[in-house]
C-alpha cells in the first residue's frame, strides 16, 4: 500500500516538474521574441533618414532655407474671368467695313450728281436728292454697325475705335489675344485697373478695358472687358472661367511666402519649416495669391526661416510607408 502510495508521489512530482519547465520555456522564447522584436524596430528607427542631421541628405533633396519678408499692400479680392467668343465681334467687324464703304460709295455718287446738276448736265434734282437720300441712309447703317460693338460688348471696348477693334480681332483669330469678361463681386473696377488672371502655374496682368455690356444675372456684379496676351491666352479660350484677384482697396500686412516654399498635401497648402531637431510641416491659412507669391496673415511671422526649396522631398520621407521590420517568423 505505501509502495503504490510512493510511485503516485513520484509521478505527480514528475508532472508539476515537467510542467514547470515548459512555462519556463515559454516564457523565456516569449520574452526573447519580444526583446528581438525591440532591437529590430529599434534598428529601423536609427535607420530613419535625418535631414537635419545628414547634410548629404539635405544636399540630395536640394533644402534651401530663408527668412520669410513681411508684405504690406492692397487687400486682393477674389472673382472670376470668363472667356467670350469673339465670332459675333469679327461679325461686327465685317458690317462696319461692309457699311463704311457702301457709305463711301454713295457719298461720292451723291456729290458726283450734284456737280453735274449743278453744271446743268443730264442729272436732274430728283437724282441728286435721291443720291443723298442713299448716302445718309448708308451712312445711318455705318454708325448703328459702330453703335453695336459698345451694346453687345460694352463702352470700354467701343474706346479702341474701328482700327483697334480690327486689330483685336485680328490677334484674336491668330492665337495671340484673347478677349474676356471679368468680375469681383463687391468691387468696381475702373478703366485702366490691373487684374491677375490664372492660377500659380500661369497667370498674367491685364488692364481692364472698361465695363461690359451688361451685369452678370448670377454674380449680380457690374463686369468688365480685358484683353488677355502672352502664354495665359492658352488658357482662355471662350466659355472658359479662370480665377482673378485684384485690389480691393483696403491695406493689409502679414509675410509673403515664395511659390516654391509651398508643398500641397491632402487639399491643402504647407511650409516646412526646422522645429528643434527637425523640419516640421506648417499648415497656410487662408493663403491669397499675390505678386511674388502667396500672402498669409496669420500663423507665420516676418523673418521666420522655412524651406524655400526642397520641400517636396521632406513632405516624400514623410509620408512614405513604414519600413519593415523584419522577414515572417
Amino acid at each position: 500500500m505505501s509502495g503504490g502510495k510512493g510511485a503516485a508521489l513520484v509521478a505527480m512530482g514528475a508532472a508539476a516538474g515537467a510542467s514547470i519547465l515548459a512555462l519556463t520555456l515559454y516564457l523565456t522564447g516569449e520574452l526573447g521574441e519580444n526583446a528581438a522584436e525591440a532591437d529590430r524596430n529599434k534598428s529601423v528607427a536609427a535607420a530613419s533618414p535625418d535631414p537635419v542631421r545628414d547634410p548629404a541628405l539635405r544636399q540630395r533633396l536640394g533644402i534651401v532655407e530663408a527668412p520669410l519678408a513681411a508684405y504690406s499692400g492692397a487687400q486682393q479680392a477674389g472673382g472670376f474671368a470668363r472667356g467670350l467668343d469673339a465670332s459675333t465681334l469679327a461679325a461686327i467687324v465685317a458690317e462696319i467695313d461692309t457699311a463704311r464703304a457702301t457709305a463711301a460709295a454713295s457719298q461720292a455718287e451723291a456729290a458726283r450728281l450734284d456737280m453735274l446738276y449743278r453744271s446743268d448736265v443730264s442729272a436732274s434734282r430728283r437724282a441728286v436728292e435721291t443720291a443723298k437720300a442713299q448716302a445718309g441712309a448708308d451712312l445711318a447703317r455705318l454708325r448703328l454697325a459702330r453703335q453695336r460693338i459698345g451694346l453687345e460688348y460694352g463702352p470700354g471696348l467701343a474706346r479702341l475705335g474701328d482700327v483697334g477693334v480690327h486689330q483685336l480681332v485680328a490677334r484674336i483669330s491668330s492665337g495671340d489675344a484673347a478677349l474676356v469678361r471679368i468680375d469681383v463681386p463687391g468691387v468696381l473696377l475702373s478703366a485702366g485697373a490691373v487684374v491677375r488672371i490664372g492660377d500659380r502655374e500661369v497667370s498674367v496682368d491685364v488692364r481692364v478695358l472698361g465695363p461690359a455690356a451688361a451685369s452678370d444675372s448670377k454674380l449680380q456684379s457690374a463686369g468688365v472687358l480685358a484683353v488677355v496676351t502672352g502664354p495665359a491666352v492658352r488658357q482662355a479660350l471662350a466659355g472658359r472661367v479662370l480665377a482673378v484677384q485684384t485690389a480691393s482697396g483696403a491695406s493689409v500686412s502679414g509675410v509673403l511666402v515664395p511659390r516654391d516654399a509651398i508643398v500641397r498635401h491632402q487639399g491643402q497648402m504647407w511650409v516646412y519649416h526646422r522645429e528643434s531637431a527637425k523640419f516640421e510641416r506648417e499648415v497656410l491659412v487662408e493663403p491669397v495669391p499675390v505678386s511674388g507669391g502667396w500672402l498669409v496673415l496669420s500663423g507665420l511671422r516676418p523673418g521666420e526661416i522655412v524651406v524655400v526649396h526642397g520641400g517636396a522631398g521632406l513632405l516624400a520621407l514623410e509620408t512614405r510607408p513604414a519600413q519593415s521590420s523584419g522577414g515572417d517568423d
